[in-house]
């Protein structure tokens, strides 16, 4: 499946702070519960996944195209949050300047992002699997649903680095992140 999140004149934001609504695919409130420990550097995986704190509406002619193909989705259920991030301050916050919820309809999917401004990004996803509007944690925020970092980022012992995680994108080229989703088990 391919979703495709034009991001010129959308208007998503959220931030870590409290209950967000997300537009389009999915129209709930979304929490944050904050869990001290791992999730603290965690995969709180700007998870709420923070979609987006505001999209640019101007954008440049020769913009560029972003594919995220997304594997291993093993639990054929709940949807797929994508957030693309710009700054390592933002990403660190966990604040997406663009971002998506997509039901999953199989084991991979693609979501394409439209008309970006050149520059350096990174990608955080969950599974939302039970649909409850956030990346769900054991004690000492373990994530218990699948996540993933752009370049497959390794999330050890918290989300992966934005050092780890970045790319760049340039004018009026398209390029694609595979992000295969992990779970933890213990």
């Amino acid at each position: 499946m391919r979703i495709h999140a034009g991001v010129h004149n959308q208007s998503l934001h959220c931030a870590l702070t409290g209950g967000v609504v997300l537009p389009h695919a999915m129209e709930k409130k979304m929490q944050h519960h904050y869990t001290p420990g791992f999730s603290k550097t965690c995969l709180a995986l700007g998870v709420t996944l923070a979609l987006a704190a505001q999209i640019a509406s101007a954008h440049s002619a020769a913009a560029a195209d972003l594919d995220v193909n997304i594997s291993d989705i093993n639990a054929h259920k709940g949807t797929i949050m994508v957030g693309l991030y710009t700054s390592q301050d933002d990403y660190d916050k966990n604040v997406a300047h663009y971002g998506r919820g997509v039901a999953v309809d199989g084991k991979t999917m693609q979501v394409a992002f439209t008309d970006l401004p050149a520059g350096t990004y990174a990608v955080k996803i969950f599974q939302d699997v039970n649909d409850n509007g956030q990346l769900d944690m054991r004690y000492g925020g373990i994530p218990t649903e699948p996540f993933g970092f752009s370049n497959n980022a390794p999330a050890n012992y918290g989300p992966a680095s934005w050092s780890d995680a970045r790319f760049d994108l340039s004018d009026g080229k398209a390029a694609t992140q595979s992000v295969r989703l992990t779970r933890l088990h213990f």
